[in-house]
């Protein structure tokens, strides 16, 4: 079914909610979440632990499924998808930056981004990936053979090959010290100023939200207030 949106909206969430049964017990991980992500923008989604901004992150990325509302993409609610048309969604829609890069050991940095490369629609190429994140020098060498910075780069080059429009971001940082924090940071705030991409990223670090265009604060699985950052900052400003 299709539904009307803004036409500067890529995706309208509305009254999302969530809830995971454990044993003879309800779990509202989101309850009633509504924000619509807006066509090229910084989005933060801040919250501490188990607040359902994860919840949140899985069900836009399509990676889980609500249990009540709804989110429009492209004029059709993921709600109703088939499984199969999830897994296109994924693919084609969504790039994927996790904390920890997921990255297959066997396998060289620029064979990671191939990885991606070979499955989606409209890819970019590999080596240009790479070039994005600064890693070309680095190729050819496996994960072992970088640094922490340097694994998340390949993740994010990965993420960026499949020339998807929305890029997911969960706790990029958390597992890198505070300088390559940053630079992750910067990177991300390159890609989506000079490469077009929104991005959508989650955090429990009241800092890194300084960063965002707009700020969603999530608290016990429910969005409470979405703040326009007048002030947004550099990332190599951020202190924390």
């Amino acid at each position: 079914m299709q539904i009307e949106t803004g036409s500067d909206v890529l995706i309208s969430v509305r009254n999302a909610g969530r809830i995971y049964r454990m044993g003879e017990v309800d779990v509202h991980a989101l309850r009633n979440a509504s924000i619509d992500i807006i066509k090229g923008e910084f989005l933060i989604i801040n919250g501490p632990s188990g607040s359902g901004k994860s919840t949140l992150l899985n069900l836009i990325g399509g990676m889980d499924r609500p249990t009540s509302g709804s989110l429009v993409f492209g004029g059709e609610d993921l709600a109703t998808f088939t499984d199969r048309q999830l897994t296109h969604y994924r693919l084609q829609e969504i790039g994927f930056v996790f904390q920890f890069y997921n990255l297959i050991p066997t396998l060289t940095a620029i064979e990671n981004v191939q990885v991606t490369t070979e499955i989606a629609s409209d890819p970019i190429d590999p080596c240009e990936a790479l070039k994005h994140v600064g890693l070309t020098d680095r190729a050819d060498h496996f994960s072992s053979q970088l640094s922490g910075g340097e694994q998340q780069r390949v993740a994010i080059a990965r993420a960026l090959s499949c020339n998807s429009p929305l890029l997911l971001c969960d706790e990029p940082t958390g597992a890198l010290d505070l300088n390559t924090s940053r630079q992750i940071l910067t990177l991300l705030q390159q890609v989506n100023r000079d490469l077009g991409k929104t991005v959508l990223l989650i955090t429990h670090n009241n800092a890194i939200s300084r960063l965002g265009d707009r700020v969603a604060y999530i608290r016990d699985g429910t969005i409470q207030s979405v703040d326009v950052d007048h002030t947004r900052c550099e990332a190599e400003s951020i202190s924390w």
